[in-house]
Parts: structure tokens; sequence; C-alpha cells
């Protein structure tokens, strides 16, 4: 008898199985499109704000430089907010899937929210409750960097962003250059010393050499990890015009902060043969000091000051603002005096510390305030109290935690995990005798920073190769 053919089931439902992946595929498909859409809004969006709090200036204003800046942080920081988590159409990815993540990536979420609820409790029983509420709401605004840094649209254009930074970035070191020789001047500015004529459009030399040590360790890291041969080679040039703004400048703290980033970011990039790059990355710092007559007599006041035991002008009068910080958290240690009020309580509480001390804490000019202790930690304790200073540094150590250990492991997203610890790096060094996170120009790129590195610290497969992606 002649056997009975059976239909062809199988292929029949491989044909189909194929059809169905195919439109699961062009589905998946537009819904990148519409995702990467609102991904592109928000890149361009950042891009222009990086741009904007490096160059823009409003001489009309009270706060010429300061105040456009720090406009359009805020409303960059919406705009490109609504764009990545609002825009329709979105797609949701894997890290989106499960937002906090596992062991470090979760601890540094969870401890960054406890910090922003702190400050948001400080604010609310701060005995300057106006002045900290309007703070509180500027820190809520700027704090969207972090998500909008671990985003799809960082991942997605990255390069873009990170161009627009180091372009700006750039235009600010030549023209700090051509300030110093004398031969351009976009402003006529009333300052205190020689020393202050170089701010290009940052406007105050502090926050643009800080703003260039972060260019400094970008740049570097970028022309010793990216893949494409001619960004390396873009990134390279624009390292020299870097260092010279940083030496004209004359701005140790922002020397020491590059340096420290520059060591971290060497050290997992060659590891057990990174000793000679960090002796030529010192020795170059150490030969601009000597060559550079106005940075060397600098070099050379501090260290007479030093060895006379004149730890005010060592410390370029920092003690008085750090001894009214501690004052001001000994005064009122679980929830701080509120967010942004330092400025208006730091002559009460210096002048108490002096009588606690039995000295006084010298200031350049008798007349002069201070607006910021010039410690970001400091000014964590003081402004919104121990528990959410130990929270804000808790989350950072995390995340140093999770970002360092992709690093080190090497494999996929360890070259940008590498570059973003080194960032991190000279942020937490600059926040020691600085505040980097209290100014836009220099707030923004580091929170996406930390954001992006939140990011590509993950072990899932996904977020890695995001990680991989082009830029």
């Amino acid at each position: 008898m002649a056997k009975k053919r059976r239909p062809a089931q199988p292929a029949r439902r491989s044909r189909d199985d194929r059809a169905a992946a195919s439109a699961r595929g062009a589905g998946a498909r537009r819904s990148s499109a519409g995702s990467d859409a609102g991904a592109l809004v928000a890149a361009v969006v950042l891009a222009g704000v990086l741009a904007a709090t490096a160059l823009a200036v409003d001489t009309s204003a009270a706060a010429s430089f300061d105040a456009p800046k720090r406009l359009a942080a805020l409303l960059g920081a919406a705009l490109a907010a609504a764009a990545a988590f609002l825009w329709p159409g979105r797609q949701t990815d894997g890290a989106e899937a499960e937002p906090l993540g596992r062991g470090a990536r979760r601890a540094a979420a969870i401890l960054a929210a406890a910090a922003l609820a702190a400050a948001t409790v400080s604010a609310l029983v701060s005995p300057r409750r106006a002045v900290a509420l309007d703070a509180l709401r500027a820190v809520l605004l700027l704090a969207l960097f972090l998500p909008l840094g671990a985003s799809r649209a960082v991942a997605r254009f990255r390069g873009l962003v990170a161009g627009s930074f180091l372009g700006a970035s750039a235009v600010n070191a030549a023209v700090a250059v051509l300030e110093s020789r004398g031969l351009y001047h976009p402003f006529q500015l009333e300052t205190f010393g020689s020393r202050q004529d170089t701010g290009a459009f940052a406007g105050n030399v502090g926050y643009l050499a800080i703003t260039l040590a972060f260019a400094s360790v970008l740049a570097l890291g970028i022309a010793l990890e990216h893949r494409d041969r001619r960004v390396r080679i873009a990134a390279a040039a624009c390292l020299p015009l870097y260092a010279a703004a940083l030496v004209v400048n004359q701005n140790l703290t922002a020397l020491t902060a590059l340096l420290a980033g520059a060591a971290v970011l060497l050290a997992l990039r060659f590891r057990a043969r990174a000793i000679l790059p960090m002796a030529a990355a010192v020795a170059l710092v150490v030969g601009a000091v000597a060559a550079y007559p106005p940075l060397r007599a600098r070099a050379s006041e501090l260290g007479r000051a030093a060895r006379a035991g004149d730890w005010d002008t060592v410390l370029s009068f920092r003690g008085g603002p750090w001894a009214a910080a501690l004052e001001m958290a000994r005064e009122r240690p679980l929830v701080g005096f509120g967010p942004g009020t330092f400025a208006a309580e730091y002559l009460p509480h210096r002048f108490a510390a002096e009588v606690r001390a039995r000295r006084r804490f010298l200031t350049p000019l008798l007349t002069s305030s201070y607006a910021e202790a010039h410690s970001d930690y400091l000014q964590l304790l003081s402004d919104v109290g121990a528990p959410a200073a130990v929270c804000a540094v808790g989350a950072l150590g995390a995340l140093f935690l999770a970002v360092g250990r992709r690093a080190v492991r090497g494999g996929e997203g360890s070259s940008e995990a590498v570059v973003l610890t080194a960032l991190l790096a000279t942020g937490a060094a600059a926040a020691l005798t600085w505040f980097p996170l209290q100014r836009p120009v220099t707030a923004v790129p580091l929170l996406l920073a930390a954001g992006r590195a939140w990011r590509v610290g993950a072990h899932r497969p996904d977020e890695a190769a995001d990680a991989e992606e082009p830029a």
C-alpha cells in the first residue's frame, strides 16, 4: 500500500515563525525609530546646554556670566528630560525595564534619591525657607542630568554631546590664551589681581580651569580609547590648547584635579605599565609650572608660605569658609540650614568659628565674603546636614565601585568605563577644595558623566551593547 504523505506542517510553521519574527523586527525598528527621534532631540538639547553653559554671556544682567548659564541649564534640563522620557512611541530597553540594576548600581541610585529627599526636608525646615526652597527647585532640575546621562539619548548620541563640550572648552581655552597675551578682551572686567583676567566666556578663572581639567581628561581618554583614528587625532589636538589655558589661568586646584583624573585613567588603561605615562604626566605639569614665570612665582609663593606656617595663604584663604561650614554643621547637624543658605550664614558662623578657635580666619579683602564653602563635601554638611551628605558621598562611592569594576574587568564597555571613572575622579578631587557641582559650566558635564557611568556600570548584556555603539 502506498504511504500517505503528511502535510508539511513543520515547514509551514517555520515560514510562519519567520514572518512573525520579521513583523516583530519591523515593529521594533519602528519603535526604535520613534525612540531615537526623542533621543536625538534630547541629545541636541544637551549639546546646546553644554555649549551655552560654557559660552553664554549677558552683559546687561547683574550676574552677566552666571545668570544666562544657569537659565540655559535649568531650561535645557526640563526640555531634554521631556524629549528623552516623554516622547511618544518610546522604546523601552533593558536598562529602563530594570532601572535600579543590581549591587553597587542599585545602592548608588537609592542613596542619590535619599540624598535628594533629605535635601527637600532640609529646605522645608530651613530657618531661611524662602532661599532654601528657591535653591531646591534648581537642585531638582539640575538632578535631571543624572537620568539624562543614563538615558538612551546619551548612549546613542554621546559623540554629539562630548563633541559639544570639547568644542566649547576649546573656544574658551583659545580666548583665555589670547587674554593672557593681551591680544583679545571680549569684556572689560573689574578684577582683583591680573590672575583673574583670563576667564574667557566662563567669567571666573577657577570655573574655567576646572572645566578645562574635565575637558583634558575626556580628550586624553578619547585619544587613547576611541576606535576611530580621526577622532583620536582630533581629541589629541585639543590637549595642547587646554594645557596652555590651564597654565595661563594658574589654578593649582585644577592642575591637581587633572593629575588625579589622568592618574586614574592611565592606571586603568595601562595597568602595571602605567608608571611611565604617570611620570610623564607629572613631569609635564612640573615643566609647565617651571616654564611659565607667573605660575612659577605663584608656586614659589605658596612654598614660602608653607615653610613659614602661613596656611591661610597656602589654602588661598579657604580656612574661613571651611570653618564656617563646620560651625554650621555643628549647630544643625541633622538637617543643615537648607540648600543655598551658606552665603547668608557665612559671616556669623565664621565669627563664631573664630571665637571657638581663638584665631582670625583671614580673607584677601577685609570686606570680602564667600557664597560657597569652597568644598562641596563641607557644604553638603552645612547646607543639608550629615544624613544627606553621607547619602550623597555613599552614592558617589557606589558609582565608583560599579563603573570601576567594569573598567577593571575589561570586555564590552570597558573602554568607556575607564574614561568615565577618570572623569569622576577628576570631579571628586576638584570638589575637595572647589565647588564644581554648584556652577552650571562644571555641574552639567559632571552630572551627565555620572549618569552615563551608572549606565555603563551595568552587567546586563543589552546595556553593554549600548556602551559599544558608535559615537
